[in-house]
């Protein structure tokens, strides 16, 4: 099944403020911004990105499960988490293939990974609350499920709802139009310095 290309950040039910100091880890960044742009203009697979993030930036934990890691439970640099559910969202993760042909992103996903790639290459502090954008099917507990049953899926959907009224919440943090950075302000300043951006026809 191929994931939807938007931006992922964490829990649903808090729309949590982040801390006033972040740590910025500038290898690791760079290290992602360059796997995530040799696989979103299709020179490497799926299974190569996720070979190499493992290797250098989320100490071995695949993306989708990088929140599991302590790294991301303690003081880690607040862009890694949503910026790896993101790239988790722009493949199949069922087999292996390039981005490519059918498998290529669309335009508007290109201009995200360009954003995220010239963020990451930056030294700004990631200042957006912390929000996931998944199915909040995923994350249901067993007492959720059975609600889901005995309410005839009601219960389901009210949770659907909830979660997409919280991303419009979340979405007010900051110029959205602009994610990952806060401001348009920051972003335009930080076009001055541009990295590898260049797309491949």
């Amino acid at each position: 099944m191929k994931h939807q290309a938007v931006p992922a950040f964490a829990n649903i039910t808090t729309l949590c403020s982040i801390n006033a100091i972040n740590m910025i880890d500038k290898v690791r960044r760079k290290n992602l911004a360059f796997h995530l742009r040799q696989f979103s203009v299709g020179l490497t697979s799926n299974d190569d990105f996720e070979s190499a993030v493992m290797d250098d930036v989320s100490d071995g934990w695949l993306p989708e499960q990088y929140y599991r890691s302590k790294s991301a439970k303690n003081d880690d640099d607040p862009i890694i988490r949503p910026m790896l559910e993101l790239c988790w969202g722009l493949y199949d993760d069922t087999r292996n293939h390039k981005l490519v042909r059918g498998d290529a992103l669309s335009k508007e996903s290109l201009k995200i990974i360009a954003r995220s790639i010239l963020f990451l290459t930056s030294e700004k502090e990631y200042e957006w609350p912390y929000f996931n954008t998944n199915n909040p099917l995923l994350r249901f507990s067993w007492e959720d499920l059975i609600l889901s049953i005995l309410t005839l899926g009601h219960h389901y959907r009210d949770k659907k709802e909830e979660h997409i009224i919280s991303y419009y919440e979340w979405q007010k943090s900051g110029e959205y139009e602009v994610w990952p950075f806060l401001k348009k302000s920051d972003y335009e300043d930080q076009l001055k310095f541009p990295p590898f951006l260049h797309v491949r026809n």
